[in-house]
């Protein structure tokens, strides 16, 4: 049974103003121009969200109480858990690098679990309250840093490396990691937000839906029943927050969504710039994080120092091309190829460029997607520096790339963020598209 009302909306990658229909149970709707998620519905969303985010609760509590895994040499053991990583590279004098991890590891999953349980729990109430709208937003950014996924395979490519060395065991913390991805996908599976959201007491105090809310409603419904006509032309936007379609105080200049309270924007402030800043200081980032090493090993009879890709040829050498492929592709390719990419789609926006905006786009969303999992090689280091402190047999220390490292990654990732898709498409809606 359909749960929604009928809805007009404004893509937010392509700004084409459009009608989501009731939608029953299961089904999501796209947009028709560029193939954007719109909306979504799924049975029983909240009670079954809630039960998942409550068991990735206890998982994570595991994860980081028990040890990931335990290494033995010569008859000495080591272990260490997930904070146990992040401490040993603060120790090693890696603080920036150390908290980067500690906050992509635990902090960032841990608010993101308590704060869908708090959202989870205050939607149950008719109408839910409006903090529960600023916890929303919350909950999304720190999912988008929680990185217990690209951690876990790190994780895996580190034992690869140092069984070389040593027997290593995988610990009850390993497999409690391994549940709480499983766990967490499934909650982005479950979770519909805009159950939430239609819940929600206005900013203004109005209900959810109330049809005084609407802004120009006839004039947008006949819009977006035909034709590509953007929000933009009529001077609406989409909500980045909650979706809804609202008018900002006036054409180009910013202001308020009257459900949530989020900033309203025609387009990201200063976009282009911001996004060219951010990819320059990666780019030069990029030169000492592949040439400095990102790990010293010493032992009584050499000290050697690896860099990112004499780390892939080792892996190479042993046997596990497969890995070697892995870290090569996330360590290497993809952050030079981010760099490269969101470079070339401001140039095509600079140029007022027109064509194939839809396979632009798809590049766009691609570097979305992987700029995460460059921090691989991070969390490779983390977890050997953790384990390998067999003094005086051996030891393993981080080097300076690591830092230049994790610098590129974080940069590349802020970059995407800042990019706003829907200056691809000005060119070709608007002869004198707004390039914020």
């Amino acid at each position: 049974m359909s749960r929604f009302v009928e809805s007009i909306v404004a893509c937010l990658d392509c700004d084409l103003l459009q009608r989501i229909p009731a939608l029953p149970s299961g089904v999501s709707a796209r947009c028709r121009r560029c193939g954007h998620k719109m909306a979504f519905t799924r049975p029983d969303s909240l009670d079954r969200t809630l039960a998942l985010t409550l068991a990735a609760a206890i998982a994570l509590i595991v994860a980081n109480v028990f040890p990931l895994m335990e290494l033995s040499v010569s008859g000495r053991q080591a272990s260490t858990t997930i904070l146990g990583g992040a401490a040993e590279m603060w120790r090693r004098g890696q603080q920036i690098a150390a908290l980067l991890c500690a906050f992509c590891t635990v902090i960032a999953p841990a608010v993101h679990i308590g704060i869908m349980s708090v959202i989870l729990m205050a939607a149950r109430r008719t109408p839910a309250p409006r903090w529960v709208a600023r916890l929303l937003r919350w909950s999304e950014w720190h999912r988008s840093w929680a990185m217990v996924e690209v951690m876990m395979l790190g994780i895996l490519v580190a034992l690869i490396k140092i069984a070389e060395l040593a027997t290593v065991i995988p610990g009850t913390g390993m497999f409690a990691v391994g549940a709480f991805v499983a766990l967490v996908a499934g909650m982005t599976v479950t979770f519909d937000p805009r159950e939430v959201w239609q819940r929600i007491e206005w900013k203004s105090g109005a209900l959810p839906l109330e049809p005084a809310m609407q802004p120009a409603a006839s004039k947008v419904s006949a819009s977006a029943g035909t034709g590509m006509q953007t929000g933009f032309a009529l001077g609406l936007v989409s909500c980045e927050s909650c979706g809804l379609l609202a008018r900002p105080a006036r054409v180009g200049g910013p202001g308020q969504c009257p459900r949530c309270g989020h900033e309203l924007s025609f387009r990201k402030h200063n976009a282009i710039e911001r996004t060219w800043a951010l990819l320059s200081a990666a780019l030069i980032c990029y030169i000492p994080a592949n040439v400095l090493p990102v790990m010293v090993t010493t032992t009584p009879v050499y000290i050697e120092e690896d860099t990112i890709l004499s780390g892939i040829v080792l892996l190479y050498r042993t046997g596990s091309w497969h890995l070697a492929l892995i870290v090569l592709i996330a360590s290497v390719v993809i952050p030079l190829a981010k760099i490269a990419a969101v470079a070339y789609l401001l140039v095509t926006i600079r140029r007022r460029s027109a064509r194939e905006p839809c396979e632009r786009l798809r590049l766009y969303r691609l570097v979305a997607f992987v700029g995460r999992w460059s921090m691989l090689d991070v969390f490779v280091v983390t977890f050997t520096v953790a384990l390998i402190q067999i003094q005086p047999l051996m030891s393993v220390l981080p080097g300076a790339g690591v830092l230049f490292f994790a610098a590129v990654v974080v940069l590349t990732m802020i970059a995407a963020e800042s990019f706003d898709p829907r200056l691809i498409w000005d060119s070709r809606n608007e002869p004198g598209g707004h390039h914020g």
